[in-house]
C-alpha cells in the first residue's frame, strides 16, 4: 500500500472510530462525556484526508504547495534569492538544500532526478555554487 493510501486509510479510520464511539455512547449510554473532544479530533481527521503537499521546480524557482479541503497555499523561492545549493545523496534518494540568507528549504528527490535538476540549475542559476556531497 502506498504511503498516501496508508495516510488516507489511517485518518479515515480515526475519524470514523471517534465519531462512531461518540454517537454510540450518546445513543446507548446517554452520556456526552468527551463528546466535544472526540468530535473535534474526528472532524480534524477528516480534514487531514485532503491535506496534500507538493514540491516542484518551476521556471520561477522551487515551489511548495499545500492543498486542503478549504485552503490552497503556494510559496515560491525565486531563483535570484538562492545563494547556494547543496545535494546530499543517501540510499537512492537525494536531499537538496536550497539556501538563501540564513534560512532555506530541504527537498527530497529521487536519485534518478538529480541529473535533470543539475541541468535546470545550470539553466536558471548558472552562477550559484552547487555542492554535490556523495557518501
Amino acid at each position: 500500500m502506498a504511503v498516501g493510501n496508508m495516510k488516507t486509510a489511517t485518518f479515515a479510520a480515526i475519524g470514523v472510530y471517534l465519531i462512531g464511539v461518540t454517537l454510540w455512547r450518546y445513543y446507548s449510554l446517554g452520556t456526552t462525556d468527551k463528546a466535544a473532544m472526540n468530535v473535534l479530533i474526528g472532524l480534524s481527521s477528516f480534514f487531514a484526508l485532503k491535506y496534500q503537499k507538493l514540491v516542484y521546480i518551476s521556471p520561477l524557482g522551487p515551489v511548495k504547495e499545500t492543498h486542503t479541503w478549504i485552503t490552497h497555499h503556494r510559496e515560491t523561492m525565486r531563483w535570484d534569492e538562492i545563494k547556494f545549493i547543496t545535494i546530499m545523496h543517501r540510499r537512492g534518494e537525494a536531499m537538496v538544500f536550497f539556501e538563501r540568507d540564513i534560512l532555506g528549504w530541504k527537498v527530497l528527490f529521487d536519485e534518478s532526478q538529480i541529473d535533470g535538476l543539475k541541468e535546470l540549475f545550470k539553466k536558471y542559476v548558472p552562477k550559484v555554487t552547487v555542492n554535490d556531497i556523495k557518501r
